[in-house]
């Protein structure tokens, strides 16, 4: 997919659904994305929204994609595990799932999942809470200095786009070093 038209961010700045992704729709259908990290699954709706508008970097044939969520131990509107594999797969979408709460599952994302392209952060972001502290301390292991970073501080509220974290840049050149 090539850059949008106007029509096209229009569309996707002021009727796109829903409301709360709008931003990063925008930056979706703007940017080469080859992979993605999603804090905060909940029920799918927002992968199976951004699929049409991917368009993967030069070299890459395949999205890399891993999500961090409690899936079915809080109940609610929120994916099984099995129903999460089952979506991804009908999107075409090879997933890496970690199952358990941003605060402990956090840690094994950060030792397991290569710096993501774009992070996506559904709650818990800036509230103070124990879960919002963990999230800032391990951010700059999951992004690198071109990454797109979107967060709510609160599941299923407004994603904004907050600012890559300046220890990003220096993880990756360190990495790229070695």
């Amino acid at each position: 997919m090539s850059r949008m038209s106007w029509l096209q961010r229009l569309y996707w700045r002021y009727l796109a659904k829903p409301a709360s992704c709008r931003d990063l729709f925008l930056f979706i259908g703007e940017q080469s994305i080859t992979s993605i990290l999603e804090v905060g699954m909940g029920n799918g709706s927002r992968i199976k929204s951004l699929m049409p508008l991917l368009r993967l970097s030069e070299g890459s044939d395949r999205l890399r994609y891993a999500a961090l969520d409690p899936f079915e131990s809080e109940g609610g509107s929120r994916l099984t595990l099995k129903e999460a594999h089952r979506l991804l797969n009908e999107i075409g979408v090879k997933a890496h799932l970690i199952p358990g709460d941003p605060s402990s599952g956090i840690l094994r994302v950060a030792h397991t999942v290569l710096p993501s392209d774009l992070v996506i952060i559904d709650g818990h972001w800036g509230d103070g809470s124990e879960q919002s502290k963990v999230l800032e301390k391990w951010l700059p292991r999951l992004c690198h200095s071109q990454s797109g970073v979107f967060a709510s501080s609160q599941e299923g509220g407004r994603l904004m786009r907050i600012a890559t974290p300046a220890m990003a840049s220096a993880m990756q050149a360190r990495a790229q070093a070695v």
